[in-house]
């Protein structure tokens, strides 16, 4: 067995984070679970990029990869506890629970898999998840209050905001739309681009059978029975999160929607069928912007997708409409 390196650590979580976490933000619960995940979690799917390829692991120790000795792996937790006292330079990575080799072999018996959740538990709290736990209560999105809309600062700030990132797409669309105003045609047929996806949104039920809670920093997290992520509340942005998964054996949710502290939608998230910039068909999630009224006004592709003028369109379109009808709305001295 390797002698562990804290570049393995750095690398492992590369190739597996697609939560927009950053690696200076993991708490040291996070740095242990991956850690001992970078030392057994090896299989997983080859990702093709325009440029580059790679392996990425599944986020699961099965029992195949759980192949070291109880004398090897005592070696490799303090190569870890060693690595990362140096890494972070904390003290208190002294309390963390360093899980045993039985401690793994117990983790091991539950499902037949160990995964980040599992350790991230034993690392917080020493003890390994059993089976049958009772249930917690589930976190539930709070009632909406209000009616969601604007301040006239906010209002502002908006069209500010528009002004100075997108001054160039907004004068596009103004003489587009003039343009068309004066001929007597639309100037964009947007018929049916995003009435699928807002039904969706419209009649989103969040999934609420929860299994075992988790505390990470400032989030709060619920897992369902099968260690799937059902809830995240973002304490530090206020913001509450719903997962959905396609099958109970789903590494990645397939929708997920936020919502904002006064219980409003803000943004959905789902897996699509994409095209990437090569006219490859990949999957890949999209992001969709709610405004104030929880309809969507924007739509995000993934930084590989191969872009697509009409939502291009959408989006400069909706930017430039909200912008005018915030204005509109504005008193005369704010304008």
């Amino acid at each position: 067995m390797d002698k562990f390196k804290i570049s393995q650590l750095r690398d492992y979580f590369l190739k597996t984070n697609d939560t927009g976490v950053s690696y200076k933000d993991l708490s040291k619960e996070d740095l242990l679970s991956l850690a001992i995940l970078s030392i057994f979690d090896k299989k997983g799917e080859t990702i093709q990029g325009s440029q580059y390829s790679y392996e990425r692991p599944d986020g699961i120790i099965d029992e195949n990869e759980l192949n070291v000795t109880r004398k090897e792996y005592e070696k490799a937790i303090k190569q870890i506890y060693k690595q990362l006292k140096k890494e972070t330079g904390k003290s208190e990575i002294s309390t963390l629970k360093m899980p045993s080799y039985d401690d793994l072999q117990a983790m091991m018996a539950n499902d037949k898999k160990i995964d980040f959740n599992e350790l991230h538990m034993f690392a917080s709290k020493g003890v390994v998840i059993q089976p049958g736990a009772e249930k917690p209560e589930p976190v539930l999105i709070p009632p909406k209050t209000g009616d969601n809309s604007l301040s006239d600062e906010e209002k502002l700030d908006f069209i500010d905001q528009a002004l100075a990132n997108h001054g160039d797409e907004i004068d596009r669309m103004e003489a587009v739309i003039s343009a068309a105003e004066a001929s007597g045609q639309p100037a964009f047929d947007f018929t049916g681009l995003t009435d699928e996806v807002q039904s969706t949104i419209d009649n989103f039920v969040p999934d609420n059978d929860a299994a075992f809670n988790l505390q990470s920093g400032l989030d709060g997290k619920q897992f369902n029975e099968n260690g799937q992520m059902i809830t995240r509340i973002n304490n530090h942005a206020g913001f509450y999160e719903k997962y959905k998964y396609d099958s109970p054996e789903a590494k990645e949710y397939s929708e997920m929607m936020r919502y904002k502290g006064n219980g409003y939608k803000a943004e959905y998230w789902r897996v699509e069928t994409l095209l990437n910039r090569d006219g490859k068909v990949f999957q890949g999630k999209v992001q969709y912007v709610l405004d104030e009224r929880e309809k969507v006004y924007k739509i995000v592709l993934p930084p590989d997708a191969k872009p697509v003028p009409k939502i291009s369109d959408f989006n400069a379109y909706m930017l430039y409409d909200k912008m005018i009808t915030y204005d509109r709305q504005l008193p005369a001295d704010k304008q």
